[in-house]
């Protein structure tokens, strides 16, 4: 009885071990982020205070294209002037790439691109002076 014990769970055990099937699965195709377009400043914070309220926004935008950006009005913001923009990776972007025309050097900050209330933004964290000020722009597409 013992011996028969021993055959079963030896035939269980192999039957276990060979009956398992590894799947071969492709990981979900990340699209491209499209940032084309003119975005509008909807929210604004300075060290984690909210500045929307207490500064006009309503004059800034960013408007960009496949490869460039311009921008239409100044508040502090990671640049002073148009140029080229990149992502540190096309598929999954963590990093925002900006670089003047002005002969400034390029500037990189965290992209965030989420989407709120059913609508696509564009979060961007950054210092643009002082380091001790870190600022974070929430951008939706300007209408």
């Amino acid at each position: 009885m013992r011996r028969l014990t021993k055959i079963s769970f030896a035939l269980l055990t192999t039957g276990l071990l060979f009956s398992c099937k590894v799947e071969h699965t492709t990981p979900p195709n990340e699209p491209m982020k499209n940032i084309a377009g003119s975005w509008a400043i909807i929210h604004a914070t300075r060290n984690g205070t909210d500045l929307t309220s207490s500064f006009d926004f309503s004059h800034f935008r960013i408007v960009f294209t496949d490869s460039t950006y311009s921008i239409d009005s100044l508040v502090p913001f990671i640049v002073k002037t148009g140029g080229k923009w990149a992502f540190d990776d096309p598929q999954y972007p963590f990093n925002i790439i900006f670089s003047p025309t002005d002969s400034s050097s390029a500037v990189k900050a965290p992209f965030l691109f989420p989407v709120m209330g059913g609508v696509r933004n564009i979060v961007l964290t950054f210092s643009p002076g002082c380091p001790t000020n870190s600022y974070q722009y929430t951008l939706q597409k300007a209408n």
